[in-house]
């Protein structure tokens, strides 16, 4: 990037976006397409792939193309209205390996909607929380982002991340409150102040936040926001405080593919040599980037992925 003068910033835990827009990372990699004299042929579709004793062959809709080497580059399924399609595991099937199932990732979660139409005011607000969950391995994984409510449910990087480790029917754990032991704030809170406790609470979030999160769950008094923090019994504010540091809650399923970043899941990478990305089972084929079974966090590991991989293939295609 510092070769085409791009310019760049790195957020926290390296996440690396382009100071204008993503085009001039197209426009790179186009100029060193035409440096390694790469043949394009736009639009244009793979009705169907062949192999052959030696090689491949595809029929396209710009005729027969035959190839000693076929590398299956076409991605995942996330983002359809961009022409994303599930092309290359149906590649991968028919040439027999395994699939490891694949889903929406970086994505969205959505809840019950009678259960979240108490948070569907809340669309817009965002705050800086701690997520995680437990896996059926009892693995917790966890990230410090920020967090966005939605009408049907929850976004932003924090959500996004997390996203990627969840599965149906597990649950998800947010602190509100990171980094502060909110039971014995509150407690200590109480001496001689008159304010509400809402106005002590909005020293952490946006005062809409409080009000409204107050309100909406129901293992929490009615008018609790309202009331003098000195006239809360120090019970209430530990449990208040143990609530906000731990709210559970269980999606019910993801935004899709139309709002996932990438797709988790794909090619079975045990099936595929480790330094070349060729199939094992198949001389010649090789599965590169968002279609084999690796899938980074939020913040161009995605994309470093694909390059690498293809970088890798590329250059043991190069070596036959």
């Amino acid at each position: 990037m510092n070769t085409y003068r791009i310019p760049w910033h790195e957020k926290h835990k390296g996440q690396l976006f382009c100071d204008d827009s993503s085009e001039s990372i197209i426009e790179l990699l186009r100029s060193e397409c035409t440096k390694g004299a790469v043949s394009w042929r736009m639009p244009c579709s793979v009705n169907a792939v062949a192999a052959l004793n030696e090689g491949f062959e595809l029929q396209t809709s710009q005729g027969l193309i035959r190839a000693s080497e076929l590398v299956v580059a076409c991605g995942g399924m996330a983002i359809p209205q961009l022409g994303a399609t599930d092309f290359a595991l149906i590649l991968a099937r028919q040439f027999g390996l395994k699939i490891i199932e694949p889903r929406p990732a970086l994505v969205p979660l959505n809840f019950d909607s009678q259960l979240w139409s108490s948070f569907s005011p809340l669309s817009g607000v965002a705050a800086e929380v701690l997520l995680y969950n437990q896996d059926s391995t009892k693995k917790r994984v966890e990230f410090s982002e920020d967090l966005l409510f939605t009408h049907r449910g929850l976004s932003g990087p924090g959500i996004l991340q997390i996203s990627s480790y969840w599965q149906p029917g597990e649950h998800i754990m947010i602190d509100l409150a990171p980094n502060v032991n909110l039971p014995a704030v509150l407690v200590a809170a109480k001496q001689g102040n008159r304010q509400q406790l809402a106005t002590v609470l909005s020293e952490l979030w946006p005062k809409r936040l409080i009000e409204q999160w107050l309100d909406a769950n129901e293992n929490i008094p009615k008018g609790l926001a309202q009331q003098r923090i000195a006239d809360v019994p120090d019970k209430t504010l530990r449990s208040l405080g143990e609530q906000i540091h731990q709210w559970t809650l269980y999606p019910v399923g993801t935004a899709g593919y139309k709002k996932a970043e990438v797709m988790r899941g794909g090619v079975d990478t045990k099936m595929l040599n480790q330094k070349t990305l060729q199939a094992k089972s198949m001389k010649g084929l090789y599965f590169i980037g968002e279609a084999c079974d690796v899938t980074g966090w939020l913040g161009g590991y995605n994309f470093q992925w694909a390059w690498a991989s293809g970088v890798a293939c590329g250059r043991a295609v190069g070596a036959q």
